[in-house]
């Protein structure tokens, strides 16, 4: 149903059945979703978000920045979720309308005014405390991306677009290259939406090579620090996770700069999972992402050519974008 639809049904409803609807549904909501709920009904029943927003002043920037920084603080303290007597318990739900506030005053900051280095900081600072509360619990919800409005791929995408209009600099280059294969996941997004969009940011041949040379570094030290775990060590997963998020990106980039053969042979060596089909899967689903038919092929191809058995489901799929052409061969 949509809002208007919603609302023309109420409308014209008796107030009684009105309000047996709004409880009944509010009943329908998860524990944590509640805890959200409750502090934006008794706002908007006891009108304080019109009042707050009518006396709402213009702030300093600095005044701005000085907020963030404390409620950074404050989050990352676990101020905003468990018993503290820093923040009242009645506030404590008010984090995601600070959030909201904090990154629609930062998107207002343009280049020209002075702080926009330093807007984008802030933001960088915020995104990645979102991207904390996905795996950890610093406020009272399990999706924190969701909570504040904002899909994580395109608050990413902001943040993006703000740290590159700074300039393409290694240090802004790695910052979002890192960003984008790391972090925490929101429950509707894969880091796949955030490798697009940095793809969709670096314009050129130089900053992709940039971002390739600076994958591999981040590999080789990942790879570095496996050599001294156990088999079952709980690091393990996190570092091989984010190994094969960075060939994930690397394939991509190597596929924008057509230059298949090199990205999938260094995509097949650095990949941490020991079955090969699955890796083939995985470097097949990054071509679908780019919608690239003749590098998907190019890497079936490849995958037969080390004598990997396709899934039935690819060996389908490559008969439907197969053209007649004859196989490449590969040589390593």
């Amino acid at each position: 149903m949509k809002v208007q639809e919603l609302r023309q049904m109420l409308s014209g409803a008796e107030r009684s059945l009105v309000e047996k609807a709004f409880v009944e549904s509010y009943k329908q909501l998860k524990k944590y979703q509640k805890e959200e709920a409750d502090y934006l009904i008794r706002t908007i029943l006891s009108g304080e978000s019109e009042i707050s927003a009518a006396k709402k002043q213009k702030q300093s920037f600095g005044e701005l920045e000085a907020q963030i920084e404390t409620f950074l603080e404050n989050a990352k303290a676990g101020n905003y979720y468990a018993p503290n007597r820093v923040i009242p318990k009645s506030q404590r739900p008010k984090w995601r309308f600070l959030v909201k506030g904090y990154i629609k005053e930062l998107e207002k900051v343009t280049p020209e005014s002075g702080h926009y280095e330093r807007a984008s900081e802030l933001l960088r600072k915020i995104y990645a405390l979102l991207c904390e509360a996905c795996n950890y619990y610093l406020f009272s919800t399990e999706d924190a991306f969701r909570s504040v409005g904002w899909r994580q791929e395109e608050l990413f995408h902001l943040l993006a677009s703000m740290t590159f209009g700074c300039g393409f600099s290694e240090e802004n280059v790695a910052a979002m290259t890192i960003m984008a294969c790391t972090g925490g996941l929101s429950r509707e997004s894969l880091y796949y939406g955030q490798q697009a969009v940095l793809l969709s940011e670096l314009k050129t041949s130089d900053v992709k090579y940039m971002a390739m040379e600076i994958i591999k570094k981040e590999i080789r030290e990942r790879q570095g620090k496996l050599t001294g775990l156990g088999k079952y060590d709980h690091q393990r997963y996190y570092l091989e996770e984010e190994i094969d998020n960075f060939c994930d990106l690397f394939l991509l980039l190597s596929l924008s700069l057509s230059e298949t053969g090199s990205g999938v042979k260094y995509y097949f060596k650095n990949s941490t999972d020991s079955d090969r089909e699955i890796v083939l899967y995985r470097a097949l689903e990054v071509a679908d992402i780019m919608g690239d038919d003749e590098a998907w092929k190019e890497i079936y191809k490849y995958g037969l050519s080390k004598k990997i058995k396709p899934r039935d489901e690819l060996k389908k799929k490559y008969q439907e974008k197969l053209q007649g052409k004859g196989d490449q061969k590969w040589t390593d």
